[in-house]
């Protein structure tokens, strides 16, 4: 693909590329959301849809306590085990949707430089869909928020994903689809593309954070090496 002059010339010849996973490569919110809503009634409580924006960036132990806080559940990591168990079946059931310009987005970086995913989701969980997208081939680098100190918005997982690739922040892309996501890879110092997950609640606002916003990743030019 041609670069787009209409675009800054950074987007099309970064140093390398970090994508965030869920909202990006997958549609994965409809799965959370239910795996959430099965264990909270397994627990006997009950989550209200407003509940989940404190979820949105969060790592496990900060959305697991808050899940349990909210069901009055004394075991914060058992919620957070229940939720991602069920969380894992889901996506074995073959139920996970692909979003194939992300996918062949990340195909593309790679092919021409370092590319990572820092995602919050957890380890486990990021290998299982690595593996479903078909990308274990050219993703062997992944950050999950529970390795640093903090989920999204803080820059943590990027800056890691970064020096485990070797490329200076300032000199590469953040793709990201969130608000917490775009605030992170900016307090990171990278350079932000949101394409916005139509329907998201967690995708408002991160419009207004990024440096470039796109449709889609299929509109993301990147210049050969």
């Amino acid at each position: 693909m041609p670069p787009d002059l209409t675009l800054p010339p950074f987007v099309s010849n970064p140093d390398g590329v970090v994508f965030d996973l869920d909202g990006v490569l997958c549609d994965t919110e409809p799965l959370w959301a239910e795996a959430r809503f099965a264990v909270a009634a397994e627990v006997g409580g009950r989550l209200a849809e407003e509940d989940f924006h404190r979820f949105y960036g969060a790592n496990t132990p900060q959305w697991g306590s808050a899940m349990a806080e909210i069901l009055g559940h004394p075991d914060a990591d058992e919620i957070a085990r229940r939720t991602i168990d069920r969380l894992e079946a889901l996506y074995r059931s073959g139920r996970v949707q692909a979003i194939p310009a992300g996918v062949a987005a990340v195909r593309r970086a790679a092919a021409r430089g370092p590319v990572a995913i820092a995602s919050g989701s957890p380890r486990r969980i990021i290998a299982t869909l690595i593996e479903i997208l078909g990308l274990a081939d050219v993703v062997d680098t992944y950050v999950s928020c529970d390795e640093v100190a903090g989920g999204k918005p803080l820059p943590d997982v990027y800056l890691e994903a970064c020096r485990r690739i070797g490329i200076r922040p300032e000199r590469s892309l953040a793709i990201e689809d969130s608000l917490a996501g775009a605030r992170a890879g900016k307090a990171a110092g990278m350079s932000v593309v949101v394409v916005p997950l139509p329907g998201a609640p967690s995708s408002t606002g991160a419009a207004e954070v990024a440096d470039v916003v796109l449709e889609s990743l299929d509109e993301l030019p990147l210049a050969a090496r």
